[in-house]
């Protein structure tokens, strides 16, 4: 059976979802060009630009074993990195703003960092540990 139309619509619906968050990412950098605006958005267009690779890439040609490559691996460890880093930036900006009020957002807002922080130490413990090994 052929999957190519499968995977046609799995990279266009990735892409396109993707470039609409792009978009509007580049959108308020330019409303509001300040520093902190472009701390959270240029690592977060950065992260989602790497993900789209990662996605075309493994659905291209579906492989575990291109999970094991050094340019993969440090790929997805940067993007990993770029997310978590817009994601501390957007809370420390975010707790003290008047749009934090409510006692839920807070909660949502620090679970949220707290998941991104457990996810990338795992992540950095896995890559750790598969080059460990691969040297024996």
């Amino acid at each position: 059976m052929n999957y190519s139309y499968l995977k046609i619509g799995i990279i266009v619906s990735v892409t396109l979802a993707i470039i609409a968050v792009v978009i509007r990412a580049v959108w308020q950098i330019t409303v509001i060009p300040t520093l902190g605006t472009m701390v959270i958005f240029v690592p977060l267009i950065f992260a989602l630009s790497g993900i789209n690779v990662l996605v075309v890439y493994l659905t291209i040609k579906p492989s575990l074993q291109k999970l094991k490559h050094l340019p993969v691996v440090i790929g997805i460890t940067a993007v990993v990195i770029a997310g978590l880093t817009a994601g501390i930036f957007h809370f420390v900006r975010f707790i003290p703003s008047p749009e934090a009020a409510p006692p839920l957002s807070k909660i949502i807002s620090a679970l949220l960092l707290l998941s991104s922080i457990i996810l990338c130490l795992l992540l950095l413990w896995f890559i750790w540990s598969f080059w460990k090994n691969r040297g024996k």
